[in-house]
């Protein structure tokens, strides 16, 4: 008797203290966030349907509404001027109470774009100093929105707002941190970054449906994404037959992952691989190999069906009639692609892996010992994650004994297929390739690269919280279809400023930094990104969009120049001279204006040159002329006060001028404000091929 009074006490008190979660809120809404001042910004969350809802502000507001009969609830608010004082914000239902604490008042802006944007201050040419006191600044702050993906839109996301401190500052994105600290030095109020920006990105991913839709080559996106997220099609249903494996996995993992109990046994000498297709490494390349992309087809990620990305292993037995143990290694030769992972057995040990993107030696030395006189195997697991993939037919592969070739691997390779990489995860093939069941070519596959899904996932969910502006750093990952950008950038930012219901929300955007990107420069035999950089330059046409120049900060062999303090600082500009009333700011470096053909020169007039222009050494280069063949030749070119005058003695009648055109290169024309003047060319149509 006195346990089940004991039992039934427990449970009371139990019920008693068990909290009961009423309250839902936007992921916005947390400690130490940043409210924007001076405006009517909202508030909501989810509750129990026809349920009251009350909000009590500690600057003396307060607000009530009742949820609607799905219990979705919404209060705008009035912020008052910013007082530098640590507010609270407590939410109230009749079973449930939210209290936000550590709340500012201040400005708050976007951070969007992919990785030089993302560039976390650990990363960045001020990473060795992040535990100075100087990073200790309650009044900046930062929420990065952790990435997602989604066909749909989506409603939530995660993350965390974070004070800057020594602590927190690294993972701060460091062109955000930058931006943020010039505006507070300058305005003495808090600012607030929402940091949404995802790596290796195109710009199409960040659009919605709406304006995506209204550009060439998107036309039909509404039908893609129906039968993308269609439950009832024979691939969606495949998909959830299958299982499978975050592809992440396999990146950067000291750790061997196999794709299944089974795959242990194949590097082993005695494994049965009799069912095993026989493939020469160019039937493989074959089915790993990409089409190649049509420049003038903007939109590239059409679904086909030799556009395989996985893991294939491959074996080899072969003899050695003794020993060679002596300095012995294997080449494999060169990759087909650098995206390629490899790990290489003999004998089932594990000689040599290739992990993550970097180059690596194809050279691995085999330990004494391990050959055997007889019978030996060669067991290669491959990942293909991007591009083509696969071993090249290259002569270099073989089996080496004191630099001396001893073994080739030519001919018929055992092989099989054992994952499917698609809607980024790896799903296990039980019957190999054949296994696989291709989709619609119109399917839209769920990757960060693909069109609205990270407008779904990662701008959607921030609703209309109300936002001073945007910021931008994005291109790089659009810079082979740069004809295409001016129309896809601007759907872009059509589309945050249609969500946040304002046709002149301030969008200020990076232009590209010059980057030498040899490999695509010998790929596309062209200067890509310098066009993705006029196309940038357009792009100014729109309203209320700025662009800060950095033409000046470029790293011939690095796409993520380590300089990001010039980066947020230029766009501070923009936004101190556009939004805060910094009417004398200069905000931007010399942008082309115009031009006038006499006397066999070219005469350029430029904006932001009232100062004057100026030169940071003793020759002016990078200007280009060409007659009405279009064809570019160098040319002189000398200051005439905010003007350049350019001269060629291989063009005798110029009918075109252009600066800087190149993907990489040091320019030397600035305004005597020191801002780097952007490139630019006077060709109505830059991007004909």
């Amino acid at each position: 008797m006195k346990n089940f009074i004991f039992i039934i006490f427990f449970l009371l008190n139990s019920c008693d203290t068990e909290k009961v979660v009423d309250i839902e809120l936007n992921n916005l809404f947390q400690d130490n966030m940043v409210i924007q001042h001076n405006s009517v910004t909202p508030i909501w969350g989810t509750t129990k349907p026809n349920r009251q809802i009350k909000i009590e502000i500690s600057w003396g507001d307060k607000y009530e509404t009742i949820s609607d009969s799905i219990g979705n609830w919404r209060i705008d608010i009035n912020t008052p001027q910013a007082d530098n004082i640590s507010h609270n914000i407590e939410i109230n239902t009749s079973n449930d109470k939210i209290t936000l604490n550590n709340i500012l008042l201040g400005e708050v802006w976007l951070a969007s774009g992919q990785s030089n944007m993302q560039w976390r201050m650990k990363q960045a040419e001020n990473k060795d100093d992040l535990s100075s006191t100087s990073f200790d600044n309650k009044e900046i702050r930062m929420i990065n929105v952790n990435r997602s993906l989604s066909l749909k839109p989506l409603s939530n996301f995660s993350g965390k707002w974070k004070v800057c401190n020594p602590t927190t500052i690294s993972d701060f994105s460091a062109v955000g941190y930058f931006f943020a600290k010039k505006l507070h030095d300058e305005l003495k109020i808090p600012i607030g970054i929402i940091n949404s920006s995802v790596g290796a990105t195109p710009a199409e991913a960040w659009s919605n449906v709406k304006n995506l839709e209204k550009v060439s080559g998107f036309e039909n996106l509404r039908e893609r994404l129906e039968i993308s997220i269609d439950p009832l099609n024979e691939y969606n249903k495949w998909l959830k037959e299958h299982n499978y494996i975050n592809r992440n996995e396999f990146i950067n993992n000291n750790d061997f992952k196999y794709v299944n109990e089974k795959n242990r046994l194949f590097s082993q000498l005695t494994f049965d691989d009799s069912n095993w297709v026989d493939r020469t490494i160019e039937e493989i390349n074959t089915i790993f190999k990409k089409k190649k992309v049509d420049l003038n087809q903007y939109s590239p990620f059409y679904n086909r069906n030799d556009d395989f990305d996985g893991i294939v292993w491959i074996r080899k037995d072969f003899e050695l009639t003794e020993k060679n143990d002596q300095s012995s290694y294997i080449d494999i030769g060169d990759f087909e692609d650098i995206g390629d992972f490899y790990s290489i057995f003999i004998n089932d040990e594990l000689v040599g892996r290739k992990i993550n993107w970097s180059k690596k030696s194809t050279k691995y030395k085999i330990r004494d010992g391990l050959l055997k006189n007889g019978l030996n195997n060669l067991s290669i697991r491959i990942i293909d994650f991007y591009g083509n993939g696969g071993l090249i037919n290259d002569k270099k592969i073989g089996l080496y004994s004191n630099k001396k070739k001893i073994k080739s691997f030519d001919g018929l390779w055992k092989s099989k297929f054992v994952g499917w990489l698609t809607n980024e995860n790896l799903y296990v093939l039980k019957d190999g390739f054949n296994d696989v069941l291709f989709p619609s070519p119109l399917r839209i596959s769920k990757n960060q690269s693909s069109h609205t899904v990270l407008n779904n996932s990662m701008i959607h969910p921030l609703g209309d919280f109300m936002i001073k502006g945007v910021i931008w750093y994005q291109g790089e990952g659009n810079r082979t279809r740069a004809h295409k950008y001016k129309d896809v950038f601007s759907s872009v930012i059509d589309s945050f400023r249609e969500q946040w219901k304002n046709k002149n929300l301030p969008f200020y955007y990076v232009q590209l930094a010059p980057f030498a990107d040899i490999a695509y420069k010998r790929r596309f035999k062209s200067e890509l990104v310098a066009e993705l950089r006029e196309a940038q330059r357009l792009t100014l046409k729109k309203n209320h969009v700025g662009m800060a120049i950095i033409m000046d900060v470029g790293d011939s062999l690095d796409i993520h120049p380590l300089p990001k303090k010039p980066v947020g600082d230029r766009l501070a500009l923009l936004a101190l001279a556009n939004d805060y009333g910094y009417d004398n700011l200069v905000f931007s470096g010399p942008l082309y204006e115009d031009v006038s053909f006499k006397n066999n020169s070219a005469l350029i007039s430029f904006k932001n040159a009232e100062s004057g222009l100026f030169l940071k050494n003793n020759n002016l280069s990078q200007f280009e002329l060409a007659g009405s063949d279009k064809k570019f030749f160098s040319a002189d070119a000398k200051i005439l006060d905010k003007k350049v005058l350019v001269k060629s003695n291989d063009v005798i009648n110029p009918k075109y001028v252009r600066y800087g055109w190149k993907s990489f290169l040091y320019p030397n024309l600035f305004n005597k404000d020191g801002l780097p003047a952007s490139s630019f060319t006077s060709l109505e149509n830059p991007f004909s091929r």
